[in-house]
C-alpha cells in the first residue's frame, strides 16, 4: 500500500481533498492506543474520523487504488460507514437491509464474534427461497464466519447449489477452510474430547463428506498443538493425501511448506516428499513444484532440487505467471 497505492495520483487527490491523513505504528505510542481502542486485529487497517474525532468507518487489507478511494467515500456515507451502521444496530435496528450492510462492511472483519452474530441474524430474516437467490449466494459465499454460524451451516449443507456460480474447486476449498478453522482451537488447547465432539457434529451435518472433513479436522488439530507431534501429523497427511489429493492438494502443499520450515528429521522430510508428490500427481503446479524443490534442498539433494525448480519456472512461464521466487531460489542453490 505504501509503495503502490498511497502515492497514486487519484488516491492523493481524493484523500488530500477529503481528509487529513496520518500513519501510525500500532506497536508503539499513539498507534498502540488506537489499535486497542478501535479493535485493530489485522494489518493494514484504516480508521476514518470526523473533524471532531468521532469514528466514522473502519476498513483494512491490501487493495487497489479504486477500492481504497471507495473506502474513503464509504466513510462519508452514513448508509455505508461502519460505525454509523453499528450505532443503528445498537439502537435496535434489525432490518434485513441494515444487517446485510453491517455484516458486509469491511470494518466488521476485526470483530469475529460480532460478525458471526450479525450474519446469523441476517440469514434468519431470509426465507429458504430468498437464501437461494444469486444475491444471497454471493453474500453467504463471501462471509468468513465460524462453523456454528447460520451462514456456514447453510453453505455446508447446500454446497452443490453454489457450484454452478463459484466452481467445484472454490466450493470445496471453502468447506475445508470452515472445518479447518473450527478445528484449530481444539489443537491449541489440546482438547481431544472437544475434537471428538466436533467430528461427531460433522458426521451428523454432512454424512456424505464426513470422512474427509473429519480427517481435515484431525490434521488441523495436530498442526495447531502447542507441542506438535510431527510424526503423527505427517502420517495423518499422508493417509489423507492418498485418498483426497485430487480434491485437496492445498493441504498437502501446506504440510510440505511447514515441514520444510520447521522439521530437521530426515525420515519425516522424506515422507514430506511423498506428500508433495501426491499433490503433483494430480497435475503440475508451479507453487507445488517449488515447494518440492525447497524440500529436496533441505534433504541435501540440490541436483534434483535444481531440476524441479527449473520445471517450476517453465510451468509458470507457460501459464504467463511471474515466478521470480523460483528463479531466486534456483540461483541460490547453484552458487
Amino acid at each position: 500500500m505504501s509503495r503502490d497505492v498511497f502515492p497514486d495520483t487519484a488516491v492523493a487527490r481524493y484523500y488530500n481533498t477529503q481528509f487529513v491523513s496520518h500513519k501510525a505504528n500500532i506497536d508503539e505510542g499513539e498507534g498502540k492506543v488506537l489499535a486497542s481502542r478501535y479493535g485493530i486485529r489485522s494489518l493494514p487497517a484504516y480508521l476514518y474520523f470526523t473533524a471532531e474525532g468521532k469514528p466514522l468507518h473502519r476498513s483494512g487489507g491490501g487493495k487497489p487504488a479504486a477500492e481504497f478511494i471507495q473506502d474513503g467515500k464509504d466513510a462519508l456515507n452514513p448508509s455505508k460507514a461502519y460505525f454509523a451502521l453499528k450505532e443503528r444496530y445498537a439502537a435496535g435496528n434489525r432490518t434485513a437491509a441494515l444487517l446485510y450492510e453491517l455484516s458486509n462492511s469491511p470494518g466488521i472483519a476485526q470483530e469475529e464474534a460480532f460478525q458471526d452474530q450479525v450474519t446469523g441474524e441476517y440469514v434468519k430474516t431470509q426465507s429458504a427461497k430468498e437464501l437461494s437467490s444469486p444475491k444471497n449466494q454471493e453474500y453467504i459465499f463471501n462471509q468468513y464466519v465460524a462453523y456454528e454460524s447460520s451462514a456456514s451451516q447453510y453453505f455446508l449443507q447446500h454446497q452443490a447449489a453454489f457450484v454452478p456460480k463459484f466452481g467445484q474447486d472454490a466450493v470445496t476449498k471453502k468447506a475445508l477452510n470452515i472445518i479447518g478453522q473450527a478445528a484449530r482451537p481444539f489443537g491449541q488447547k489440546n482438547d481431544l474430547i472437544g475434537l471428538g465432539k466436533f467430528q461427531k457434529s460433522i458426521s451428523q451435518l454432512l454424512p456424505a463428506q464426513a470422512q474427509q472433513l473429519q480427517e481435515i479436522a484431525r490434521i488441523q488439530y495436530l498442526l495447531n498443538q502447542p507441542q506438535r507431534n510431527w510424526p503423527a501429523y505427517v502420517d495423518a497427511v499422508l493417509v489423507y493425501g492418498r485418498q483426497y489429493a485430487a480434491q485437496d492438494s492445498h493441504t498437502l502443499y501446506e504440510a510440505t511448506a511447514f515441514l520444510t520450515f520447521f522439521v530437521k528429521d530426515q525420515a519425516l522430510l522424506t515422507k514430506g516428499d511423498q506428500i508433495i508428490q501426491l499433490a503433483l500427481a494430480t497435475g503440475n503446479n508451479c507453487w507445488h513444484l517449488l515447494a518440492r524443490a525447497k524440500l529436496l534442498h533441505k534433504l541435501g539433494n540440490d541436483a534434483e532440487a535444481a531440476i524441479v525448480a527449473t520445471e517450476a519456472i517453465a510451468v509458470a512461464t507457460k501459464a504467463g505467471e511471474n515466478f521470480e521466487e523460483a528463479t531466486v531460489f534456483l540461483g541460490e542453490i547453484k552458487k
